[in-house]
């Protein structure tokens, strides 16, 4: 068929026909360096407004390409994102709010650190001074630890000054926790470097707000002279003649070791590696203790390295958080070994199986024959498997073949020793004796004992029935956490040094308002314990004034305000508080379901 354009067939037509121009028939446009109209892609396929980003790279999927390799969040210009092979800490770190709010986010993590470092330099002052009325009378080892000066600071002074101390931890922590939740993502390596340093300072000096680090050497020495410490009082080895049993305070001569089998083992180590000298053995007492910290430390930076939130805030509730450091290090408290065995023993617990169980039955008994209050624990991982009997079984086999040897070669006296004195234990400042004083017929150790344990139990209901939900990934945390918080609550035995046992264990756990309920009690007990090695004829009559009003009346009516708030936003629902995003993705239900 011929062209109607072309009489012989339209191959004529077609020569002469002129090529179409698209881009001339197109309205006149700006074009860029390359000719090409602003519609069209540049000469490497980009589409328009995207000049400077990195081509795609063709032999990946389509499905794996990253849509921009440099793409930046929003309100940081200039960020380049990192490279794409890189691990979990390489993350971008999330933009802080514009103006007002970044501002406050740095005001807040300024405070936190001064008031961190603060309290730390004063504690490390009280200490090398020497002697006073928070640092025990020790002799010297020189030139071995533990080093000080003798100074002889007041009274006053000293009080005040550890006061503050306290005042700045507690300010300095809960700046920090409030800056995490907004944004701040401090370096872990910059705050585990700053306790590191603080550790080991507070290794090489004396102890300070209490005399339980010379007790802990006594007995230690009495190991190992061959001695059963829970038979050999520090009064009846004083016959001896061993110049270490002057050591022993006047509220522990008459009374055996009240600690477990294994804690026993670790003084005699300290008193072998030391001999008869009372100050390297409480220097290699406080290096247990620093090891079992920064075990700790790690334990948690590991755990919780997926979610820079959590880590940080973890390292400020444990790490570099100075009442934790005053109870372990500076006050040279051995609870902490058996906190790092209890934390282990919550972290092998993930699944519901029975080997799981035995492991964490192992360690949680490994903590029991350390100090006895962590069989807490255990009760807080049985609860978390009551429903599986496997796991359950695993865990009560792992427990006894633990608990049970180690006592039965102690001997039956150990366990005797251990049980009584915890029975018998009272606090200076514990809340039960405001009651005592309008029923005096509860002043007797069992009357108060009684109605103490039927408190915690009660409460300790009340924690497992609403306590915020726990971290998925370790179902015992929760449960565990909230029997020993009702404990040491409620308990006639309270210390501040106990706080070492639920610090760990609220750092695994979401953010909440518990946080503010637990340091809250840290720092309210830190302050009714210190100085803590007062002498009546050297105290003022106005501090004599305000350690009396601290350990009778403010303090136990703190503590009973702090219990009745626990209980109340628990049962109204509001303890959870504001919760970040990314910790409810991360938090179990209340009663999680183990498979």
């Amino acid at each position: 068929m011929q062209s109607p354009r072309s009489p012989d067939g339209g191959a004529a037509g077609r020569r002469g026909r002129r090529p179409a121009d698209r881009n001339a028939r197109q309205p006149a446009r700006s074009r860029d360096q390359y000719g090409h109209p602003p519609t069209q892609s540049d000469q490497y396929g980009r589409p328009p407004g995207t000049a400077g980003r990195r081509p795609a790279d063709p032999y990946r999927p389509p499905s794996a390409q990253p849509a921009d390799w440099y793409a930046r969040p929003e309100g940081t210009p200039g960020r380049r994102a990192p490279d794409r092979y890189a691990g979990p800490d390489a993350r971008p770190r999330p933009a802080l709010p514009e103006a007002a709010g970044r501002g406050t986010v740095l005001l807040l993590a300024g405070l936190s650190l001064a008031g961190i470092a603060i309290s730390m330099a004063l504690m490390g002052a009280v200490s090398l001074l020497g002697p006073s009325a928070a640092v025990p009378r020790l002799p010297s080892a020189f030139p071995w630890p533990l080093f000080y000066l003798h100074a002889q600071p007041g009274t006053g002074l000293v009080t005040w000054t550890l006061w503050l101390a306290v005042l700045a931890a507690a300010a300095g922590v809960t700046a920090g926790l409030l800056a995490v939740r907004r944004g701040w993502q401090p370096r872990p390596r910059l705050l585990v470097a700053g306790s590191l340093i603080a550790v080991l300072g507070l290794m090489l000096l004396p102890p300070i707000g209490s005399k339980d680090l010379l007790d802990d050497a006594v007995y230690g020495r009495i190991a190992a002279q061959g001695y059963s410490p829970y038979q050999m009082t520090p009064a009846k080895y004083q016959l001896t003649g061993d110049p270490m049993a002057a050591l022993a305070s006047r509220s522990w001569s008459r009374d055996p070791s009240p600690y477990g089998p294994l804690m026993t083992v670790t003084q005699e180590a300290a008193s072998k590696l030391s001999g008869d000298n009372g100050a390297r053995t409480m220097f290699w007492l406080k290096a247990w203790n620093a090891l079992a910290f920064l075990a700790i430390a790690l334990a948690l930076d590991r755990l919780l390295r997926s979610d820079p939130q959590r880590r940080a805030r973890a390292h400020l509730l444990w790490t570099a958080n100075p009442l934790m450091l005053l109870a372990v290090m500076a006050g040279g408290h051995n609870d902490v070994l058996g906190a790092v065995f209890g934390v282990l023993a919550l972290a092998a617990f993930r699944r519901a199986d029975f080997m799981d169980g035995l492991l964490a039955g192992v360690l949680a008994g490994t903590a029991v024959v350390l100090k006895a209050p962590f069989a807490l624990i255990g009760a807080g991982l049985a609860v978390a498997a009551i429903r599986a009997p496997r796991a359950l079984s695993g865990l009560a086999l792992g427990a006894v073949a633990v608990v049970v040897p180690t006592y039965a070669v102690a001997g039956k006296q150990a366990f005797t020793a251990v049980a009584s004195q915890s029975r018998a234990a009272f606090g200076a400042y514990q809340p039960w004796q405001l009651l005592a004083r309008i029923v005096p017929s509860l002043g007797s150790v069992s009357g108060t004992n009684a109605v103490a344990l039927a408190v915690t139990v009660v409460l300790a209901a009340v924690l497992v029935w609403r306590m915020p939900a726990g971290p998925a990934e370790f179902p015992a945390v929760r449960p565990a956490l909230a029997l020993m918080l009702a404990w040491l609550i409620c308990s006639p035995l309270q210390r501040a040094w106990y706080d070492v046992m639920i610090f760990p264990l609220l750092a695994l756990m979401p953010a909440s308002r518990l946080d503010w309920i637990v340091l809250a009690r840290a720092g309210i007990t830190a302050i009714g314990q210190l100085p803590g090695v007062t002498r009546p004829a050297t105290i003022p009559l106005w501090l004599e004034r305000d350690v009396t009003a601290l350990s009778e009346v403010l303090v136990p009516g703190a503590i009973v305000v702090l219990a009745v708030t626990l209980a109340w936003l628990c049962l109204t629902g509001r303890i959870a508080g504001s919760v970040a995003a990314g910790h409810r993705a991360r938090a179990a239900p209340r009663h999680a379901t183990l498979r």
